[in-house]
């Protein structure tokens, strides 16, 4: 058999051979998710298009229904997604993931089509520049340093006191990231060794709210604020995470998202793209940036936006790009009075998986079930990555908070583990 059509055990093909695309109407698609996140099938029919799609290998099985599809087995760490890429001659190109952003970028400036630069790229995934560019121009940051050898940790903490956080400038999904609370942490640390690009900041008192949207034209057309529920590194601990919709009637919304226009207009935000944005809010009610992304959030972010508003953030930031200004966006801030959803994710624990919960609660509207029974895990590898997640929905934040402790007792009295 040819080596460029030689199956893998995942159903994938070998990709040596960088042949052009598909012309896929000039459409070309990175492709990180899963399906139920970025059905590309139904989007690119109701925009007319036929995209094609660079698919990472573990995900292609989900898309081997359309014809313009293509398998990467070295998605993320090899160069031929790249070279596939620039063999063809797409007009606009897409990318979801945190993880494409910066090659995306490259190649519209290769290609030579319109959409994010490499320059907008990294002041939204560096984050010693993001937080430099902005701590410029007065947006309050934590106090941070990029730590390029151990020296810089180790000065870090003798002039500021624990806590402090490591963590990679180019990270995603809280991977690589330490809260080092006292000595003993600092020498584990170093002792493991450093993540990849660290950087080190002080650790900030407070609660975590978030801010999505999506900008078009410049301008953020569509804004949405919630709050989360544990924090990022819960998945280290096995605790769930999740966040809860605020409703608009909530005066923290049109303050944070006020807020989000103000970090926007501050870095070199492109004409079309989705936000992540995190912000502490600390006892004393200030607003101190923890990030900002230039894409949708992760877990179940856009599908508890979706539950509590309609509004489907990675469908239109898809079309917004493929159609240009022809695509109208509907404006809105916060979710309507009388509609609030959560979400939450539960991770893996040490052991092997014997049982998962099945029929969930009515108040459940979306769940994703990703864990197989009879298989070992080793705890939590990063928030974005987990083994059951769903979607609650609740008169107001309150009640849908409510629900997702309802929930987690409901899960953890159903799922069993041995080991």
């Amino acid at each position: 058999m040819d080596k460029a059509t030689s199956p893998h055990p995942d159903g994938s093909a070998d990709t040596a051979d960088p042949s052009p695309p598909a012309d896929g109407d000039g459409v070309l698609v990175l492709v990180d998710s899963d399906y139920a996140d970025t059905p590309y099938d139904l989007w690119s029919a109701e925009a007319g298009v036929r995209p094609s799609l660079l698919v990472a290998a573990h995900r292609y099985p989900q898309y081997r229904h359309m014809p313009g599809a293509r398998p990467f087995t070295g998605y993320g760490t090899g160069g031929e997604v790249e070279r596939a890429a620039l063999a063809g001659s797409p007009a606009t190109v897409v990318a979801r993931a945190e993880g494409d952003v910066l090659r995306a970028a490259r190649l519209r400036e290769v290609l030579g089509v319109p959409g994010q630069d490499f320059a907008s790229a990294l002041a939204f995934r560096d984050k010693v520049l993001m937080k430099s560019l902005l701590r410029e121009q007065g947006v309050a940051v934590p106090e941070f340093a990029p730590v390029r050898i151990p020296l810089d940790l180790l000065a870090f903490v003798r002039e500021h006191p624990y806590p402090v956080v490591v963590k990679p400038a180019f990270g995603s999904g809280s991977t690589g990231t330490r809260v080092l609370r006292d000595d003993a942490d600092l020498a584990a640390l170093l002792a493991s060794g450093l993540p990849e690009h660290p950087q080190v900041e002080r650790f900030v008192e407070g609660a975590m709210y978030v801010v999505d949207g999506l900008v078009v034209a410049g301008e953020p057309r569509a804004v949405f604020v919630s709050r989360y529920l544990n924090d990022c590194l819960s998945y280290r601990e096995g605790a769930h995470l999740g966040s809860v919709q605020l409703t608009r009637d909530d005066p923290l919304v049109d303050r944070l998202a006020d807020y989000a226009r103000h970090v926007l207009d501050r870095l070199p935000t492109p004409w079309c793209t989705a936000f992540h944005l995190e912000v502490f809010r600390t006892p004393r009610d200030e607003l101190v940036l923890c990030e900002v992304a230039s894409r949708t959030g992760g877990a179940l972010t856009a599908a508890a936006v979706r539950a509590a508003t309609g509004f489907d953030l990675d469908r239109e930031w898809f079309l917004a790009q493929v159609r240009g200004a022809a695509h109208p966006v509907r404006e809105v801030t916060g979710a309507a009075p009388g509609r609030s959803a959560a979400w939450v994710v539960f991770y893996p624990e040490s052991g092997t998986l014997k049982e998962l919960p099945s029929a969930a609660p009515p108040f459940v509207v979306e769940q994703r079930v990703r864990g197989t029974v009879g298989e070992r895990y080793e705890g939590g590898e990063k928030s974005g990555v987990y083994l059951a997640g769903y979607v609650v929905t609740g008169e107001d934040a309150d009640e849908a908070e409510r629900r997702v402790g309802e929930l987690a007792e409901w899960y953890a009295a159903s799922v069993r583990w041995s080991g």
